[in-house]
């Protein structure tokens, strides 16, 4: 018995190929840009598209409002699950503190040590410089170079900031390096700023178990940082913006302030020095012509 191969040949279907995947999904479909796709010489459109050349490119608000009964839909609804059961986590076993997080650092104890010591150091380059111009008589100036004693005296002038995540350094005395107008001796605290954000540390700790603040250590939603970008960000062709910019206009919601008049007079301008003050020798009224 024969068989002839046109009996037996049957055309594979990528659906068959991959069962479960895109290719097979005939009740949830996939969503279209609705935008044509402009192409460049960078990124060319290929030759043999793939099949999902034609639903790439989809816009960021049909993508989040897409429905469940898409692909994107489903996608976005574990995406969403995942980040709360994330959040959840978070909230249950939070991290007590964490020494990389830092609000203020303007004047740390490694800035002071800078300091103190940049100055120790340029008393001895002056006393060498002393010694190299005028010999063995510069070496009563040996006085005024500075030593580690100096350091330490100067270090105790100086405290730490009591906040936690406050590295700042407050002077306690008033002749001190920076002369900073000195604190009470017995504060704690480098600003009323600091002394509250310690009393609100507290009370998270008593809350939540975490000094830290929620924002921290717990990481926004998708949805939600996507949703700040698309307020504060739009989408224009670039050779809009640089027309924009050539124009001097600025493409921006914000009212931008008017330029000042200049109400004194009317402004002449002249070259020189000389031709300036030949102008106003010449004037009638002096006392109202400035230059």
């Amino acid at each position: 018995m024969t068989i002839k191969l046109e009996e037996i040949k049957k055309t594979i279907t990528l659906a068959e190929l991959y069962p479960g995947s895109i290719y097979d999904n005939t009740e949830n479909k996939l969503l279209r840009p609705q935008h044509r796709v402009i192409y460049s010489t960078d990124f060319p459109k290929p030759k043999k598209p793939s099949i999902l050349e034609q639903f790439a490119n989809v816009e960021d608000v049909p993508l989040k409002r897409a429905p469940l009964t898409t692909l994107e839909g489903q996608a976005n609804k574990l995406l969403l699950d995942a980040e709360r059961m994330e959040q959840a986590l978070a909230r249950i076993c939070p991290p007590v503190t964490d020494r990389a997080y830092v609000e203020k650092a303007d004047f740390t104890v490694t800035d002071l040590y800078n300091d103190i010591v940049s100055r120790m150091e340029w008393t001895a380059l002056r006393c060498l410089a002393l010694i190299s111009v005028f010999g063995i008589d510069a070496l009563s100036t040996f006085d005024t170079v500075l030593d580690w004693d100096y350091y330490r005296e100067e270090r105790k002038k100086w405290r730490g900031c009591r906040y936690k995540y406050c590295l700042n350094m407050y002077a306690v005395k008033g002749d001190n390096l920076r002369g900073e107008q000195a604190k009470r001796s017995d504060s704690r605290y480098c600003s009323e700023g600091c002394r509250k954000a310690t009393h609100e540390a507290e009370e998270r700790y008593k809350i939540s178990g975490s000094y830290l603040p929620v924002y921290y250590y717990m990481d926004q939603l998708t949805d939600s940082i996507g949703d700040k970008i698309r307020y504060h960000e739009g989408a224009y062709l670039a050779k809009d913006i640089d027309n924009q910019h050539a124009k001097g206009k600025v493409m921006s919601p914000m009212k931008t302030p008017k330029r000042t008049v200049y109400t004194g007079g009317e402004i002449t301008t002249y070259k020189t020095l000389v031709e300036a003050k030949k102008a106003y020798e010449n004037a009638e009224n002096k006392g109202k012509t400035r230059i």
